[in-house]
């Protein structure tokens, strides 16, 4: 007879998904740091961030000469609009803020509104961004695999409830069949011992 494989729960990729959601969260816990000031006749420009990449060192963007800031976007094979906002300076290059696109023009808008009045009017400022992008995910990386893991245990506590019932079931059945056959058999016994007293 072939042996009868059981299929063991997927116990390594909810681990894998829990431990991609707390990379998530701890990349989200990270701020962003914006620093503008006005240095003389060029205005200064700072991105502070972690890497995301352990141990997560300190990477600072320094922007010697700020030209604007512009807002960026990407879409999704859907069509689906995401945006960041990134810092241009003379040199023509464009560092980002964050080191991703998402949801929320207005919000991106606002800090580009933000910025662009700071350099226009040659006065300091100062911004930080939380990244709850990172912290969505990661919370839904973690959330998954341990909702998944308590409804396979309470379906494994019901089954087992089952399981019990029924072997309970089988045994009292069993109990009440001896019991009968027991009877059965005492009864049988005092027939043949009133037949042989009858034929002596």
């Amino acid at each position: 007879m072939a042996k009868q494989i059981k299929k063991q729960p997927p116990k390594t990729f909810l681990l894998l998904f829990i431990l991609i959601g707390l990379y998530f969260c701890i990349v989200g816990s990270f701020p962003v740091k914006i620093e503008i000031k006005k240095l003389q006749s060029v205005t200064e420009a700072q991105i502070h961030r972690k890497s995301m990449i352990p141990p997560f060192k300190n990477i600072d963007l320094i922007i010697p000469n700020l030209k604007q800031a512009v807002i960026t976007s990407s879409r999704s094979s859907k069509g689906q609009a995401s945006y960041r906002v990134e810092l241009e300076g003379y040199n023509g290059y464009l560092y980002p803020v964050t080191t991703y696109y998402s949801s929320g023009y207005n919000s991106k808008l606002s800090l580009q509104t933000q910025i662009n009045n700071a350099i226009k009017n040659g006065t300091d400022f100062n911004h930080t961004i939380c990244q709850t992008f990172f912290l969505f995910f990661g919370a839904l990386f973690v959330t998954i695999p341990l909702l998944m893991l308590f409804v396979v245990a309470k379906a494994n506590r019901v089954k087992n409830n089952i399981q019990e019932t029924k072997t309970t079931q089988q045994i009292r059945q069993s109990m009440q069949y001896q019991q009968t056959q027991t009877i059965s058999d005492s009864e049988n016994k005092k027939y043949e011992d009133i037949n042989d007293s009858i034929i002596k």
